[in-house]
């Protein structure tokens, strides 16, 4: 009886010879309307096989620290939604917002899956399938970026920085710095402190990050 192994998201794998692909960029940013709600990605087969592969839009609802809840959704387009690729080529796949106009910037996946070939689909062997899922952000033309952060003592007295994402449009950690008190003693930190803490790079509206930041006090 044949057995599939869905591998997630960075997951590498063997079977009989390694089969897996490159999707390129990793994160696109779309507008609500306009020039700007279509963009390109590039799957490359790094594999020696050829390499059938699926591709679905996917809404993304997160939460505190990044909790993710995944959906279907319309709002986006993908063409082509399936495709061959030959050993060493790539392809390249359009995606474009179709949804109604944003108050506030919205956050999808494009999950790129691995399809069995046909001759090995009626096969009892195991066959290890690769996944990957690109981030895609979908903003008004007028998101404006505000956001907040502040220091609060919680569980074993651990300080921990809180950052949250007050604005409209997708707050990227890499490009802010924190200025906060503790004990009227102030601090700054930038994304180079913060970043062996954090678990995301983006924050998407009414979203927040809390992170242990107990380290940093004692430098």
């Amino acid at each position: 009886m044949k057995r599939i192994c869905l591998l997630t998201i960075l997951l590498f794998f063997f079977h009989r010879q390694t089969l897996a692909f490159e999707l390129f960029p990793m994160v696109q940013f779309l507008d609500d309307a306009g020039k700007g709600t279509t963009v390109f990605f590039k799957i490359t087969n790094t594999s020696l096989a050829p390499l059938p592969v699926e591709l679905i839009p996917i809404k993304r609802e997160v939460s505190l620290n990044n909790n993710e809840t995944l959906s279907e959704t319309d709002e986006l387009m993908v063409f082509p939604p399936q495709v061959l690729i030959e050993p060493g080529k790539s392809q390249s796949i359009k995606v474009q917002y179709i949804g109604e106009p944003k108050q506030s910037a919205a956050s999808y996946r494009l999950i790129a899956s691995q399809l069995p070939l046909k001759n090995e689909a009626s096969s009892d062997s195991i066959q290890m399938l690769f996944r990957i899922g690109a981030l895609i952000f979908v903003s008004p033309q007028d998101a404006r970026a505000n956001y907040s952060s502040h220091l609060t003592q919680g569980e074993n007295e651990a300080v921990q920085l809180t950052i949250r994402n007050d604005g409209t449009s997708v707050l990227e950690l890499t490009k802010l710095s924190h200025e906060v008190s503790w004990h009227n003693q102030k601090k700054s930190w930038s994304w180079v402190e913060l970043e062996p803490l954090l678990p995301m790079q983006y924050l998407v509206p009414n979203q927040s990050v809390v992170v242990n930041v107990q380290s940093l006090l004692v430098k």
